[in-house]
């Protein structure tokens, strides 16, 4: 059994597909089959099941993917330890609700100079859970009450949301709302309700937006007042709170990510540095009105 089978054998598990693991390790689709076949040949068992969302790791696959991720980062402490420069991974893809991720940039940014070798993607998602449950990500930054028992996370914090608009704005500036793909995506979260949303939202007659930063930005430019996160609108100078914050539209904030697939040691790496630095971003409490 050859290492460097493992290490296939381990992209193939994170990316959800021989292509993506393909595309990560820089080799071609049937490379990574044939290496994965020479891993199961030299064990004598199968490693993958075919599923709904690609291949799964078997019963013995499992096992296997333990035992290879923590040789995985064992080697890879040893070389930090002995200072010897390590090759570039496959990007760490990030989910956030409604594209939230925007907000985050600046901690994804200190993590990067801090961690050269660790590339980062930033998807487009609307529904992090989704696309985390589908392999497209490897993290969701997550409004959620709690995620669901295929997904494991850390709760970083509990935000609260209040109605903001321009400070040099009329008072009666109209209320915006969120679209159709954002409730299709979105449906029924407590969190989301805060502005109205899909049908009530059109039937209002309201100018809607599907992603957190394109609400944000209508805000920012004057375009109407909304329920923005706290801690992202007492940030702009140019907002101002129209009422407190409603506390039945306070969510957790999570970082989720696969249950049955152990974070790489890139990904553990990510986690602990965003619970540390959201956690501290977001825990002091909020101003008053």
């Amino acid at each position: 059994m050859e290492w460097s089978d493992l290490q296939v054998f381990l992209a193939a598990v994170r990316a959800g597909s021989y292509t993506a693991a393909g595309r990560h390790l820089k080799i071609n689709r049937t490379t990574v089959g044939r290496r994965i076949d020479a891993l199961e040949t030299a064990l004598g068992m199968s490693l993958f099941d075919e599923s709904p969302l690609g291949p799964v790791p078997t019963r013995a696959g499992m096992r296997l993917l333990v035992a290879a991720n923590a040789m995985e980062r064992e080697a890879i402490g040893l070389l930090d330890e002995l200072g010897v420069p390590q090759h570039v991974t496959a990007p760490i893809r990030i989910a956030g609700s409604a594209a939230f991720t925007d907000e985050f940039l600046p901690e994804l940014l200190t993590f990067r100079s801090e961690n050269a070798n660790c590339q980062i993607e930033l998807l487009g998602d609307l529904d992090p859970l989704d696309a985390v449950t589908h392999r497209r990500a490897d993290l969701a930054i997550a409004m959620v009450t709690k995620p669901p028992l295929h997904l494991s996370g850390v709760r970083v914090a509990t935000l609260s949301q209040a109605r903001y608009a321009r400070r040099d704005s009329s008072s009666d500036l109209p209320p915006l709302g969120w679209g159709y793909e954002f409730d299709a995506a979105l449906p029924g979260g407590h969190w989301a309700s805060a502005n109205p949303v899909g049908e009530a939202a059109e039937t209002a007659g309201l100018v809607t937006f599907n992603t957190w930063p394109q609400l944000k930005k209508a805000v920012l430019s004057g375009f109407g007042s909304a329920v923005l996160w706290c801690f992202s609108g007492d940030a702009e100078p140019s907002l101002r709170r129209m009422a407190p914050p409603d506390p039945r539209h306070d969510c957790p904030l999570w970082l989720v990510h696969r249950a049955k697939t152990p974070p790489s040691a890139d990904l553990n790496k990510l986690i602990t540095f965003l619970q540390r630095a959201l956690g501290a971003r977001l825990a002091p409490g909020q101003r008053d009105t």
